[in-house]
């Protein structure tokens, strides 16, 4: 049974109907693979082809944030830039989409904190400032979308 065969029957689709996107071993079960996800199509049920690296919209986990040329997408873990891969870090990657989940909110440095690195220190308030400017310079054209709201924060803008 090759896999297209297999992923159609472990998740009750004809065959071609679906993307096996992989399958992993089940350790401690008696099932050798296991079908981890296929892209289908929503509005037609078909096989679907989303751009390379980028995932399909899938009910229940979050769909790429989209802003004239700028595209976050929190399931690929992926941004790009005018259709130009842009190479965050861990952190870096993890502000921009809490940044570009709420656009016209000015969010603190402590806010940030929390969110993103998970605690709430005021002497590594500076860590934000550094990892703004940081973005920002990766972001080029798209820097001024984040911008320092003074005495209170930043906060990402659609202009």
């Amino acid at each position: 049974m090759d896999s297209t065969t297999f992923a159609a029957k472990v998740e009750g689709l004809a065959p071609g109907e679906g993307r096996l996107l992989g399958v992993v071993p089940m350790e401690g079960t008696r099932t050798a693979l296991v079908v981890v996800g296929h892209l289908v199509d929503l509005d037609t049920g078909s096989g679907a082809s989303p751009l390379p690296g980028f995932s399909a919209p899938i009910p229940g986990l979050p769909s790429p944030a989209q802003d004239d040329g700028l595209v976050v997408d929190p399931v690929a873990r992926s941004v790009r830039a005018d259709g130009r891969v842009i190479p965050l870090t861990y952190q870096e990657f993890e502000l921009l989409t809490h940044l570009t989940a709420s656009p016209g909110r000015v969010h603190s440095r402590g806010q940030l904190l929390r969110a993103v690195w998970g605690h709430t220190d005021a002497g590594s308030l500076r860590t934000v400032d550094v990892h703004i400017h940081r973005l920002r310079s990766k972001l080029g054209g798209y820097r001024e979308r984040i911008v320092t709201v003074r005495r209170l924060g930043y906060m990402y803008t659609k202009r």
